[in-house]
């Protein structure tokens, strides 16, 4: 029996560093292979083949690296099973929206997996990220997932919760789609694989903002951002979307502008409901957008990828709302 083709594309992060064992210092690996060196016994049960895309911590991540990622896949993407992507954690929940958006109608599963340490600590995470992550490439799933650990989470819906080996990231509202254990368990909410036919749509447009409310907000500051003429804004709000009286007129101020405004929870499982209090009902009037329960993180990419998709303000609001890629509840 053939063994699968899996794609491993290297972005950057601390997995493909190393500790120098003379100087103590973390350097960057000098070349993929090396890698190799570490998965002896994958290599009996996947055939990897390594592409090396850039060399950048994730805090450096950028849109163009974002479509980078997702072009190199459209390129190759008949000649493989599975993708894994190896990525820096820190960047890595917006790096997997970003591509869910990018690449839609995937018969296949693309793997995001990265390490807090370097992959020759022997105490470190790396080796068993990638392990989980090239047999998650395996899987009957059809989707962007993230693997850390023994668990495939929804791209889509990932947070980074913590600086820890055993739980860098959590979906706070749904469960993982895939979980090892003594065997693997799949969820029935998971997208599956079966024949469709794969969209590539890289484009974003980075002139968007994310504003966070809090207690005395002045409409002075918010009006500064006005200025600056941003494409798109994403607001994390109260609760389920509540927004103090005094900043009506911004909102106002905004809809004249005719620039798209997304309203997001700062609960960590909120939900926007904009039809909830009586004087949210005025936002839906003015074309404010519900993020529902999608992350503030792929609520600001699935804003910079709709705005290349349409200048339509209704058309993008109909993208926004709509469950595209698993990112929010129907």
């Amino acid at each position: 029996m053939p063994r699968p083709n899996i794609a491993l594309l290297y972005v950057g992060g601390s997995i493909g560093m190393k500790m120098n064992q003379k100087t103590g210092r973390i350097e960057p690996i000098e070349s993929l292979i090396e890698i190799h060196r570490f998965l002896p016994e994958l290599q009996r049960e996947v055939a990897l083949k390594f592409f090396s895309l850039t060399n950048v911590g994730s805090s450096e991540v950028m849109p163009e690296h974002w479509a980078e990622v997702a072009r190199t896949i459209e390129s190759i993407y008949d000649e493989f099973d599975g993708f894994v992507v190896v990525h820096g954690t820190n960047t890595m929940s917006y790096t997997a929206a970003a591509l869910s958006f990018a690449l839609q109608g995937l018969s296949k599963p693309i793997v995001m997996t990265g390490a807090i340490l370097p992959i020759n600590d022997i105490a470190g995470d790396g080796r068993m990220n990638l392990i989980y992550a090239i047999r998650t490439a395996q899987l009957d799933i059809a989707e962007v997932c993230v693997v850390l650990g023994p668990q495939a989470l929804r791209g889509t819906r990932i947070k980074k919760v913590d600086q820890s080996l055993f739980r860098t990231f959590d979906t706070p509202s749904m469960a993982p789609l895939a979980q090892f254990n003594s065997r693997v368990h799949l969820s029935p909410e998971r997208m599956v694989r079966r024949k469709r036919t794969m969209h590539c749509h890289p484009h974003f447009d980075d002139n968007v903002v994310l504003i966070t409310l809090h207690p005395g907000m002045s409409a002075t500051y918010l009006d500064a951002i006005l200025a600056a003429r941003p494409h798109g804004i994403v607001l994390r709000t109260f609760g389920p979307g509540m927004i103090p009286k005094n900043l009506f007129p911004w909102i106002k101020k905004v809809a004249h502008a005719d620039i798209p405004l997304l309203i997001t929870s700062q609960a960590l499982r909120g939900k926007v409901d904009l039809s909830r209090y009586r004087k949210q009902m005025a936002f839906e009037k003015l074309g404010v957008i519900s993020g529902k329960n999608m992350t503030y993180e792929c609520a600001i990419v699935k804003l910079m990828w709709a705005l290349k998709q349409s200048k339509n303000l209704r058309r993008i609001r109909m993208l926004m709302e709509e469950n595209l890629a698993g990112e929010l509840d129907p």
